[in-house]
C-alpha cells in the first residue's frame, strides 16, 4: 500500500490545473527505462553501465531502472512543492505541513534534493557515503549539470523550510523504498553496497536516465493522469514514439579475401577491386581482440572513406556498437560526405535505424532534406525498421543520440567542453564507432578538446578510427597518447613511429600496426618551381601554358588575394567568358553551392561530366579540402607542407587520358613570398593566416626536392615528417628571422592550449569520486546543442547575416538566386515557407576584420536596425541577422564598402584611404 502523504506528492502541473503525481511519475520513468534498456541501448553500453555489478548485466538493466525512478525523488521537498500552492495544499492536508513557503527556494533544486536524499537514505542501509555518493550523483545530475561542493554544503543546512519536517523525510523515504520493490532492486542494494560507480558509469548512466527522463515527461506519451498502469502505457508510450533500434550488424566480419571483396562491393556498388588499405583496414577490424584506436594514414583518392566504413561495420558488430559518427572539419565536407555515408548505410547489414547530419546548416542539406521528406517519423507515425529514417525525436541535443551521425567534428570536440548536457555527447559517441576524417586539420586550440574526447573513448572502449593524408609524427602520437590515457590498465607503450606509408597505425594491440602496399595510383616527378608573387605575370604565363587548352587550379590563402587575382586574369578580355571561375568562402550560400556542382561537374572523375577545353579555377581553402576535382596544373600560395600536398592531391588526380601536351606532366607553382630575400619575405596575408615558422619550414623543406621533383604519395610521410621535426635546422641566412619565428610559433600554441584548457572538461580518470564540480566554469548552453564553434576553433567572432536588396519600399531576393531572384519578400508578414528557406539559403559569415576592435558593436546594431517583425513568425528566419544592400547591391557598414557581386562575391573595402585592416 501507499501512504496517502507520497500519493498526494506532484510532480508535473499545467496552466489548466492538470497535473501528475509523482508516484505516477516515477513509475512511468522506470518502466520507460526498461524499454530503453531492451530495446535502444546498444550492448556495448549496456555492458558499461553493469560492469563491477554482481549480477553483471540484469544487474545493469534493475540499477538504471531504479534511478530512473528515483530521479525526481527530490520533488518530495517543500522548496519544490511551494510552486503551486493549490497542489500544496493538498499535500498539507495528508500530513506533509509546511509553516510558511521558503523563502530561499533556489538553493534547493530538486534534483541535489534528490542527490542528498538518495544518499542518506543508502549510507541508512550501511553503505559508505563513498560508495553512495557514486549512485546518487546520477539523480542530482540528471537536468545536465552536476551540482557543485558548494551548492550540497549550503542545500544540506538548508533547513526545515526546504527539506520538511521528520514526515515528509519518511515520505522520501517511502516513494525511495516502493520504487526499489517495484524495480526489482530489493534483492540487490546489498550487493551494490561495495561497488562504487566510475566516473564514465555516473556520465552515461546520467545520460541514460535523461532520455528516459525526457520521454516519460512528454505529455503527447504520458498526460498528466496518474489513473494508469505505467507498464501497460508505456509500452503503448513506446510504439507509438517509434525509436529505432540500436543497429546490430551481422555477417561483416570475415577471413576470407572473396567475402572481403563481396562485401565491398555490396555496401559501395563498385566494380573494381578493393584497394590494399581497404583489405587491411578490414582485416585488422577483424583481427583486432578488443576496441581500440586506428590511424589511417594514405595520399589523397586512396579510399579511406571506404576503408573506414567498412571497418565500422565489422566493429560495430564484434563489440557491440549501435551506430556510426562520421566527423568532418568543416559544414562543407559534411555535406558532401552525407550523401556518400548514406550510400552506404542503405546498404549495410541489420536495420540502419536513424540518421542525422549534424551541423547548424543541416536543415538547407538537399539529401538530409529528401531523407527527411521520404522517411520522417515522428510522435504517432509508424516506424519502418527495414530503411535509413529521419527520426523526429533526433534534434536539437538529441540529434547526436541517432544511429548514424554525419557531421562537423565540433560535434566530437564539444565532448570535450563544460557545457550542460555534455554528458548526452557522451552517450552518443560512446554508442557508436567513431571515424574522424581529415584530423590534420585540428590546430593546437582544437587539438586540445580532441585529446581530450579520445582519452573519455578510449575510456568508454570506443573503437576509433582517424584519417589523415599528411599527419606530422608528434600529432599521431599525441592522438594515440591520448586515447591510451584513458585506459591506464594497459600497459602496452604506444607505437610513435610508423615504417611506409599508407600505414595504419593500431593501439592497443600494436602487432596489428602495419605498412599498406600503395594501390598502384602514383604522381611521380612532379616538377616545384617558385614564381614570382605577381598577378600580372601569372595571367601572362598561365595563358601561355594553357594556349592549347588544359586545365588550371590556382589556391589562394585569403578572399583577397583570390579576388584581385580574379580581376586580374578577366581583364581587358584576356581569358573568354566563363573560362575563369572564382570560388571561395564568402559567397552567399545558394552560390557557393551552385559553384560547387558546377566545378564537380567539369572537373569531377572521368564520366561526371564534359570536362572543359580551358578552365581556370581560382579559390581558397574551400578547393584544398571539400571538392573531388582534378586539374591539368597547379598553382598554390605557400603554405604549411602538409597543406600544400593536400592541394597537390588536386593535380593530375585522376587517371584521365587527353590532357594537353603543356601540362601533360604534373606541375606545381608556389607563390606567395620574394623569392629573392633572404629569408623569402612572405606575403603578409599568408603568414597571417599560417604564421612565419610554418610556411618557412615549407620553403626550406621543398627548396630541398625542388630539383628532384616530389613523388606522390611516396614524399609525403618524408616531407611532412623533415617539416614538422622537433629541432629544425634554419638554412644558412635564415638564422635569426627563424628563430624569432619559431618563438612566435611555440608561443601561440601555448596561448592556444591554455585558452582551450579554461574550458576543457576534465581527464577521465581522476582522484575525484564523483562527476560533480565536474562542469564549474561551464560555457554558456546552446539553444540546439548543435553550436560551440566559438568554443571549441581558436576563430575570430564573426557574424552571419542574410543577405536582401531594397529596391525603393520592397525587399526582394537577389537577383542572381535561381527561380525567385527579384521576388519581392514580405516583412511585415511571415514569408511562405519555400521563400523563407531560399532566404535562410542566402546568408554570409561577414569577414572577421568587420568585427574587431569595436567595430563589433557597430556591425551588430547596424543589422539589429533592420528588423522584419514577420520574419519572427518563420523557423527558418526567426533571430537572423539581415544585411540590407541596395538597388546596387552594396552597402556601408563600420566605415566599410560591403558589396555583392554573384561574381566576385562578397567584396569590403576600406571608404577612408587611411585603413590598411583587409
Amino acid at each position: 500500500m501507499v501512504s496517502s502523504a507520497v500519493l498526494s506528492a506532484w510532480a508535473k502541473s499545467d496552466r489548466a490545473g492538470g497535473s501528475l503525481s509523482l508516484f505516477r511519475h516515477s513509475a512511468d520513468s522506470a518502466a520507460v527505462a526498461g524499454l530503453v534498456w531492451d530495446h535502444w541501448l546498444p550492448g556495448h553500453v549496456r555492458s558499461l553501465l553493469a560492469d563491477g555489478l554482481p549480477g553483471g548485466l540484469p544487474d545493469g538493466r534493475v540499477l538504471f531502472c531504479w534511478l530512473a525512478g528515483i530521479h525526481d525523488l527530490g520533488k518530495l521537498t517543500p522548496s519544490f512543492a511551494c510552486q503551486v500552492p493549490e497542489l500544496l495544499d493538498r499535500m498539507h492536508s495528508h500530513g506533509l505541513s509546511v509553516a510558511a513557503a521558503p523563502v530561499d527556494r533556489k538553493l534547493l533544486p530538486h534534483s541535489l534534493a534528490g542527490q542528498i536524499a538518495v544518499e542518506k537514505y543508502l549510507v541508512a542501509l550501511g553503505w559508505s557515503k563513498r560508495v553512495a555518493s557514486t549512485y546518487a550523483v546520477v539523480v542530482g545530475s540528471h537536468h545536465g549539470v552536476p551540482p557543485t561542493v558548494g551548492q550540497i554544503q549550503a542545500a544540506t543546512n538548508g533547513g526545515r523550510a526546504l527539506w520538511g519536517g521528520p514526515e515528509w523525510e519518511a515520505a522520501r523515504c517511502e516513494l525511495i523504498a516502493l520504487v526499489t520493490d517495484r524495480t526489482g532492486a530489493a534483492d540487490r542494494v546489498a550487493g551494490w553496497a561495495t561497488v562504487r560507480l566510475s566516473t564514465m558509469q555516473q556520465v552515461l548512466m546520467t545520460a541514460a536516465v535523461i532520455v528516459t527522463d525526457w520521454i516519460a515527461s512528454n505529455q503527447d506519451l504520458f498526460p498528466l493522469d496518474s489513473e494508469r498502469a505505467s507498464s501497460v502505457e508505456a509500452a503503448k508510450a513506446w510504439k507509438l514514439l517509434g525509436l529505432p533500434a540500436a543497429w546490430s550488424p551481422v555477417g561483416a566480419a570475415t577471413d576470407s579475401a572473396a567475402a572481403s571483396e563481396q562485401l565491398f562491393r555490396s555496401r559501395f556498388a563498385r566494380d573494381d577491386p578493393m584497394r590494399p588499405l581497404q583489405q587491411q583496414c578490414l582485416r585488422v577490424a577483424c583481427e583486432l581482440p578488443e576496441p581500440g584506436l586506428m590511424i589511417i594514414e594514405a595520399p589523397m583518392g586512396e579510399g579511406k572513406t571506404e576503408a573506414a566504413l567498412l571497418a565500422a561495420e565489422v566493429l560495430a558488430e564484434r563489440f557491440g556498437a549501435g551506430g556510426v559518427f562520421v566527423a568532418l572539419p568543416t559544414m562543407a565536407t559534411s555535406d558532401a560526405m552525407f550523401a556518400r555515408v548514406r550510400q552506404w548505410v542503405d546498404a549495410v547489414s541489420g536495420s540502419p535505424g536513424s540518421m542525422v547530419l549534424a551541423h547548424g546548416k543541416s536543415a538547407l542539406n538537399e539529401d538530409f532534406t529528401e531523407l527527411k521528406q521520404r522517411s520522417f517519423v515522428d510522435i504517432g507515425s509508424d516506424c519502418e525498421d527495414s530503411a535509413v529514417l529521419a527520426h523526429g525525436w533526433f534534434v536539437g541535443k538529441k540529434g547526436p543520440l541517432a544511429n548514424f551521425v554525419v557531421g562537423t567534428i565540433d560535434q566530437v570536440l564539444r565532448g570535450g567542453l563544460k557545457t550542460r548536457h555534455v554528458m548526452l555527447r557522451h552517450l552518443g559517441l560512446a554508442n557508436k564507432v567513431v571515424v574522424i576524417d581529415e584530423v590534420h586539420a585540428a590546430d593546437s586550440y582544437m587539438s586540445t578538446y580532441l585529446c581530450r574526447v579520445l582519452e573519455w573513448l578510449g575510456a568508454y572502449r570506443v573503437p576509433v578510427l582517424l584519417l589523415s593524408a599528411t599527419l606530422p609524427p608528434a600529432q599521431r602520437g599525441a592522438l594515440l597518447d591520448a586515447y591510451r590515457r584513458g585506459r591506464p590498465e594497459v600497459a602496452e607503450p604506444v607505437a610513435l613511429d610508423v615504417v611506409g606509408y599508407p600505414a595504419i597505425s593500431v593501439w592497443p594491440h600494436t602487432e596489428l600496426s602495419c605498412a599498406v602496399a600503395p594501390s598502384g595510383r602514383s604522381i611521380d616527378g612532379i616538377e616545384l618551381d617558385f614564381i614570382d608573387d605577381d598577378d600580372e605575370l601569372l595571367t601572362s604565363w598561365l595563358a601561355e601554358v594553357l594556349s592549347q587548352g588544359g586545365t588550371a587550379g590556382v589556391v589562394c590563402n585569403t578572399v583577397a588575394r583570390a579576388q584581385h587575382l580574379y580581376g586580374v586574369m578577366t581583364a581587358e578580355g584576356r581569358f573568354d567568358a566563363g573560362e575563369v571561375l572564382l570560388l571561395h568562402s564568402r559567397f552567399v550560400s545558394v552560390d557557393r553551392a551552385r559553384y560547387e556542382r558546377r566545378l564537380r561537374r567539369l572537373l569531377g572523375p572521368p564520366g561526371g561530366g564534359d570536362r572543359p577545353q580551358r578552365l581556370i579555377v581560382i579559390g581558397t581553402q574551400v578547393i584544398e579540402q571539400s571538392l573531388d576535382i582534378d586539374v591539368d596544373l597547379l598553382v598554390t600560395d605557400v603554405a604549411p607542407v602538409d597543406l600544400i600536398l593536400q592541394r597537390i592531391g588536386r593535380l593530375h588526380r585522376h587517371v584521365r587520358s587527353g590532357r594537353p601536351d603543356s601540362v601533360s606532366s604534373p606541375r606545381c607553382w608556389v607563390r606567395g613570398a620574394d623569392w629573392g630575400a633572404v629569408p623569402p619575405k612572405l606575403d603578409k596575408g599568408c603568414e597571417k593566416v599560417y604564421g612565419r615558422a610554418r610556411l618557412l619550414r615549407a620553403v626550406a623543406v621543398l627548396t630541398g626536392v625542388r630539383s628532384a621533383g616530389v613523388n606522390i604519395p611516396a614524399d609525403i610521410p618524408g616531407l611532412v615528417s623533415d617539416a614538422y621535426r622537433e629541432r629544425f635546422n634554419a638554412p644558412e641566412g635564415w638564422e635569426e628571422m627563424f628563430a624569432d619565428a619559431e618563438s612566435e610559433w611555440a608561443l601561440q600554441m601555448s596561448d592556444q592550449r591554455k585558452r582551450a584548457g579554461d574550458y576543457l572538461l576534465g581527464p577521465s580518470h581522476t582522484e575525484n569520486l564523483t562527476i560533480r564540480d565536474w562542469l564549474v566554469a561551464g560555457v554558456r548552453d546552446d539553444a540546439d546543442g548543435v553550436g560551440g564553434q566559438a568554443q571549441v576553433r581558436d576563430a575570430e567572432d564573426s557574424i552571419e547575416a542574410v543577405v536582401v536588396q531594397r529596391v525603393g519600399d520592397e525587399v526582394r531576393v537577389l537577383p542572381t538566386v535561381a527561380e525567385v531572384g527579384g521576388h519581392v519578400v514580405p516583412t511585415d508578414a511571415c514569408p511562405p515557407s519555400r521563400l523563407a528557406k531560399t532566404l535562410a539559403q542566402c546568408t554570409i559569415r561577414l569577414p572577421p576584420f568587420l568585427t574587431r576592435y569595436n567595430r563589433m558593436n557597430v556591425v551588430l546594431r547596424t543589422l539589429e536596425d533592420t528588423f522584419y517583425p514577420g520574419w519572427q513568425q518563420s523557423h527558418w528566419l526567426a533571430g537572423e541577422l539581415v544585411l540590407e544592400l541596395d538597388e546596387d547591391l552594396s552597402t556601408e557598414l563600420a566605415g566599410y564598402l560591403v558589396a555583392y557581386d554573384p561574381i566576385l562575391g562578397l567584396v569590403v573595402t576600406p571608404k577612408k584611404e587611411t585603413s590598411t585592416d583587409t
